[in-house]
């Protein structure tokens, strides 16, 4: 099921929702820590899903870990690794800072364009020849490798890094919601974030736009 774009003249009351939305999909403290950057700089009263962090960080710290800071990475999912999959929110944010948006919003229009690419492209039919024997194929639509190889000169990148980087878009490992916000992009009106739903078959529909 498709999802509405959140949409606000303001940036920082979008950008804190986008934050909001990527914390329920993976509770990173890097979101926690951006809006409450934001939230300080702006005077503004710090959203339902920081307070509710700050709770758990300080009982943990005080009672559960007893003065020793909860992991924050694993061997699996070190600590680079997550701030790499911050790292557009810290462009938008570092952006906000300098007053000068337009490359990190550049760069989520870019995200955004290769979701809706993909979609668009997974249900066209194939155009490849037909099987051996002429024989009916199981998959009418296109074929991942079809898809990315298509898009790599429309994009100017190699196949398999537009597929890594669509996946980590669109099919995360695990998500506490099954809203997954794609971008935050500039509009006639302000400003939007585009969410994509996984519905209960785990199948990925496009948002409207």
């Amino acid at each position: 099921m498709a999802k509405q774009p959140v949409a606000g003249e303001c940036f920082e009351e979008v950008f804190l929702e986008y934050l909001r939305l990527r914390f329920e999909v993976e509770p990173l403290p890097h979101y926690v820590l951006a809006a409450t950057h934001v939230c300080d700089e702006t005077g503004r009263d710090y959203p339902a899903f920081v307070r509710a962090f700050m709770t758990w960080f300080a009982e943990s710290f005080l009672f559960d870990e007893q003065g020793v800071f909860p992991a924050q990475s694993n061997n699996r999912d070190p600590a680079d690794h997550r701030w790499r999959r911050f790292a557009d929110c810290l462009d938008l944010l570092e952006g906000w800072r300098s007053k000068d948006l337009k490359a990190a919003l550049e760069a989520q229009t870019d995200r955004l364009e290769l979701v809706e690419r993909v979609t668009q492209l997974r249900a066209e039919p194939r155009d490849d020849p037909a099987g051996k024997a002429q024989r009916v194929r199981a998959k009418e639509t296109k074929t991942d490798a079809e898809v990315f190889d298509q898009m790599e000169e429309w994009f100017g990148e190699r196949a398999h890094t537009l597929r890594r980087t669509y996946k980590k878009l669109a099919e995360p490992e695990q998500y506490m919601s099954g809203t997954i916000p794609i971008a935050l992009v500039r509009t006639a009106d302000g400003y939007a974030v585009w969410c994509i739903e996984v519905d209960r078959e785990g199948a990925i529909r496009r948002a409207p736009r």
